[in-house]
């Protein structure tokens, strides 16, 4: 049961996207923050939707793991209202288990709100 909870708990952090899984840190109204993780190195796509309603003023990167996240070399390739989309660029650097960059995507700042 505690298992099941836990998944249960959990399972809306994690977006599956192929072999490219994208965790959830932070959802917020100004600001969507997630970790990129990619399991395979063909694995060349990451689409984050960020939910923030908006196209974003800027988004950027802060490597988790230093080589991997250099080797891969991700870049923005689409921005728009309801995604940000990455794409690597070279096919190595994967390693597997553990998120090699995280993205940080902030909204227009609005006075009104």
């Amino acid at each position: 049961l505690m298992r099941r909870l836990a998944f249960f708990l959990l399972s809306p952090l994690l977006n599956q996207r192929g072999a490219v899984t994208i965790i959830t840190v932070l959802a917020g109204t100004d600001k969507h923050i997630a970790d990129v993780q990619a399991t395979a190195d063909a694995d060349t796509t990451a689409t984050i939707p960020h939910g923030l309603g908006a196209v974003p003023l800027e988004v950027f990167f802060t490597p988790l793991l230093q080589v991997e996240a250099g080797l891969s070399l991700w870049a923005v390739t689409t921005i728009d209202a309801t995604n940000v989309v990455l794409t690597k660029s070279v096919a190595v650097g994967s390693l597997g288990a553990t998120p090699q960059i995280r993205v940080t995507i902030n909204r227009p700042h609005t006075i009104g709100r």
